[in-house]
């Protein structure tokens, strides 16, 4: 893990213990009510995200508008994948689910390898600028949307989350590919790389391959994380089996 800063080690743990603290309660709370109810914590948190979003659009267009600003970035991306987890139910609502669970996994790993690559230095000015106070409050949110998804049960691993994640990872590449070289502005890394072995690769291979290589970790990432979520569902089941077989056979030697 790459060394915390100063500030991270003193802010992270705090935000994060309220965070599972909060999912608890919610997911407590919740833990007898069918899904709609469920889903309502989740629509909140993706209205206040959309409502951070909208402002911050607003302030960088009076302030003069930068590119980097467009929500295309990673992170950006569950400015949509949320408000399809939690205000749908039917094949948009599993898709937005699954991305939500694919994109929130990744981005937890992400984030806690190297919180200054996602946040900069806004644990250190939380409160300095609504830039600072976005960019901590936003992630954060993410975090606590991701808890609660997992804690409510409200995502349920399936073998179709595979497609959704090839579709998912396929559409934002179709977007976000084409205009990263027209724009010139570097989404997801998409131009050029921090992490050096990445970044070597693209020079000595090319763009072409390098964004080829990108997209099959995009989608290598995402069947990896689905893939875990299914195993996991599997054990479960059949250490569920086991239980009941158990039961079903202390009943009949009872009744011997």
């Amino acid at each position: 893990m790459v060394a915390w800063t100063e500030a991270e080690k003193t802010v992270l743990p705090w935000a994060l213990i309220f965070i599972v603290i909060v999912s608890i309660v919610v997911c407590v709370l919740t833990a007898k009510k069918d899904n709609k109810i469920k889903r309502i914590p989740l629509m909140i948190i993706s209205v206040i995200i959309l409502g951070l979003e909208i402002t911050k659009q607003i302030i960088n267009i009076i302030n003069g508008y930068s590119l980097w600003s467009i929500p295309l970035h990673f992170c950006s991306l569950f400015l949509y994948l949320f408000p399809l987890a939690s205000f749908f139910s039917d094949r948009l609502g599993n898709f937005g689910k699954t991305m939500s669970f694919v994109c929130g996994t990744l981005f937890l790993v992400l984030f806690y390898f190297n919180p200054s690559s996602i946040i900069g230095n806004s644990c250190a000015n939380v409160f300095a600028s609504f830039s600072s106070f976005h960019t901590f409050i936003y992630h954060h949110f993410i975090i606590l949307f991701l808890l609660i998804l997992l804690g409510s049960k409200l995502y349920l691993p399936s073998k179709y989350d595979f497609l959704h994640v090839f579709i998912g990872i396929t559409l934002y590449a179709l977007i976000a590919v084409p205009l990263a070289h027209i724009l010139n502005v570097n989404f997801c890394s998409l131009l050029t790389n921090v992490i050096p072995f990445m970044e070597e690769l693209r020079l000595a291979t090319g763009q072409v391959v390098y964004t080829i290589v990108m997209y099959l970790v995009g989608v290598g990432g995402g069947f990896v994380a689905v893939g875990i979520a299914n195993l996991i569902k599997l054990l479960v089941i059949r250490e569920n089996q086991k239980d009941n077989f158990k039961i079903i056979m202390r009943i009949l030697k009872t009744r011997g």
